[in-house]
């Protein structure tokens, strides 16, 4: 459950692609019903990840519903794009781009938070999750092969001139960092902030006009290392978010009850 506060770093380097900000913009209620469309994608995420396959190819047709019309042009002149640059919402490019600050955004979150995640874990991690987004249209081929090229992938992109300040995506970043909460939850949202402000890159940091300094460095880096102390002897209950375990466990039902039909002999063989 602790690698979901990394939600508004993945939402924050999506947006910083301006063609992505755009579409958001344009085609997302997220600007008028910030909860609303959070829930609505984090539900349809859990049943992607952790459903069975019917309920993974159920929501994903739901949001490629939601995607089918999601496309424009670009109205202005922004970083390397020139005014009139098409985009849609099932693009390669863009789909690539969004599923790879996800893949970062865990592979990042969970050795702060939890612990230690070997190289092994995170290329099965990737090369799952590549099974995963084939189903809202992300060709496998066109993704990086190994996690190592995914991290340079995600690298180039950061570093290089792929991602510029818009308007958009600073408008829809205020509503993802401070969201309309009751006044006696306001604190989070300065956490929130703090959290997300530590762990999105420089260049990404600078594109919302985040402030980064050395003594936040240092208590981020404590409370991460008190984090990972605390969350690994947590018990699973407390760990896992309860759709999650239904979902999996669901999941794990499904996969058992075929295994054992897989198992039994053919009426013939038992003749």
């Amino acid at each position: 459950a602790v690698i979901l506060i990394g939600g508004a770093r993945a939402v924050l380097m999506q947006l910083a692609h301006p063609l992505v900000a755009l579409g958001v913009s344009m085609h997302s209620n997220y600007l008028s019903d910030p909860f609303g469309r959070s829930d609505r994608t984090f539900m349809l995420g859990q049943k992607l990840t952790f459903g069975t396959l019917p309920k993974a190819k159920n929501a994903a047709q739901t949001i490629n519903k939601l995607h089918r019309h999601v496309e424009g042009s670009l109205p202005f002149d922004v970083g390397r794009y020139r005014q009139g640059t098409s985009y849609h919402a099932r693009d390669q490019k863009l789909l690539l781009w969004v599923h790879a600050t996800l893949v970062d955004t865990v592979l990042r979150m969970y050795p702060l938070f939890i612990g230690p995640i070997s190289e092994e874990d995170q290329e099965h991690y990737y090369q799952e999750s590549k099974g995963m987004v084939r189903h809202l249209g992300l060709s496998p081929t066109q993704m990086p092969g190994t996690i190592h090229d995914l991290q340079a992938y995600v690298d180039e992109m950061v570093y290089g001139n792929h991602l510029a300040a818009t308007a958009q995506a600073r408008q829809i970043a205020r509503v993802v960092l401070f969201p309309p909460l009751p006044t006696v939850l306001k604190p989070l949202l300065h956490l929130n902030l703090a959290i997300t402000t530590s762990i999105l890159p420089e260049p990404v940091r600078e594109i919302y006009g985040l402030e980064w300094h050395q003594s936040q460095k240092l208590l981020f880096a404590a409370s991460a290392g008190c984090a990972r102390q605390i969350i690994p002897k947590l018990p699973t209950t407390l760990r896992e978010l309860p759709i999650t375990r239904k979902l999996k466990n669901e999941a794990i039902l499904v996969a058992t009850n075929k295994a054992a039909i897989s198992e039994r002999p053919h009426p013939m063989q038992r003749r």
